[in-house]
């Protein structure tokens, strides 16, 4: 187990009160909930910040699909104009 460390959080008496109560509902203790509350917290903002990453992403992404299809579309075109010019005896 890691080495445990003491702290001093400050929290409205209202609160505590709620930690008190779902603590003996679940059966564990103050820190034991409030480690559990942290980590929860954080694994929730790393959650956060990779759906903002992942937006922004697919953003950039959305703008780099857009212009190779652009290009794409473009020679597909070239291609069926020569194609036609083929067929029709010119090339």
């Amino acid at each position: 187990m890691a080495e445990l460390k003491r702290i001093m959080v400050s929290v409205p008496s209202s609160l505590l009160s709620e930690v008190d109560v779902f603590s003996r509902t679940i059966g564990l203790n103050r820190s034991e909930v409030v480690r559990e509350a942290v980590r929860m917290f954080m694994a929730e903002h790393a959650r956060s910040e990779l759906g903002k990453k992942l937006k922004e992403g697919y953003g950039e992404m959305a703008s780099i699909n857009s212009q190779m299809a652009d290009e794409c579309a473009a020679a597909e075109e070239e291609a069926f104009v020569r194609y036609e010019r083929f067929l029709a005896g010119g090339d």
